[in-house]
């Protein structure tokens, strides 16, 4: 979403001679992603077993040929419990946790860098790619406008599995009219590398 933040978010963060040329924050209202497709057959597997095996073990649902003794029971309880929070954050609860974390998510591109600042209960983190050093931008928009910018690869998701994956670069995930956003950040990047090939001996 293309707004005007308080500077303050970014003050403490601007290095000399740094200045803000765009801020916005992601859409909160965008929360299914693409990737989240392959989520959904394994997150309802996963949740729907870990309740029926609880409530099966603890002996509340009479679906066991012989009912568990009470001590059983009890770690039926203690040992299902923690899946069935795991499940049920998979299928629902990852959309909370993701509204709530671009309610504090503020992006910013500066004459130097892409900025990204979270806020949260422990206090707050800021990642950052500088124009001069990437290699690419790449963009992912929709039909309706909102897309996201990754700044030194190509966009990808949230989801990134297994152990070969590179991490994923400084993205500005769902902001509205990512286009003229875009537009902004290629202009700064190409500004930067003239002013970084001047700068070079020959």
């Amino acid at each position: 979403m293309t707004t005007q933040i308080s500077f303050d978010i970014f003050s403490s963060e601007l290095l000399s001679g740094e200045t803000v040329e765009w801020t916005g924050y992601p859409n909160p209202a965008v929360l299914f992603h693409k990737e989240d497709w392959s989520m959904v057959p394994f997150s309802l597997l996963w949740g729907g077993f870990a309740v029926f095996w609880l409530l099966g073990a603890s002996g509340i649902w009479g679906v066991w040929m012989n009912r568990p003794n009470r001590s059983f029971q009890w770690f039926g309880l203690i040992w299902g419990t923690p899946f069935v929070l795991i499940g049920q954050y998979m299928i629902w609860g990852r959309f909370i946790h993701r509204r709530w974390k671009k309610q504090r998510t503020y992006y910013a591109l500066t004459n130097r860098r892409a900025l990204i600042v979270q806020v949260g209960f422990r206090g707050r983190t800021t990642s950052s790619a500088y124009f001069e050093n990437m290699s690419m931008l790449d963009k992912w928009v929709r039909s309706d406008g909102i897309g996201s910018i990754s700044f030194g690869g190509p966009v990808t998701g949230e989801w990134r599995w297994g152990k070969g994956n590179p991490p994923r670069p400084p993205t500005f995930d769902d902001i509205d009219n990512v286009d003229s956003v875009y537009k902004i950040a290629a202009r700064l990047h190409e500004q930067a590398h003239n002013s970084a090939r001047a700068a070079s001996p020959r």
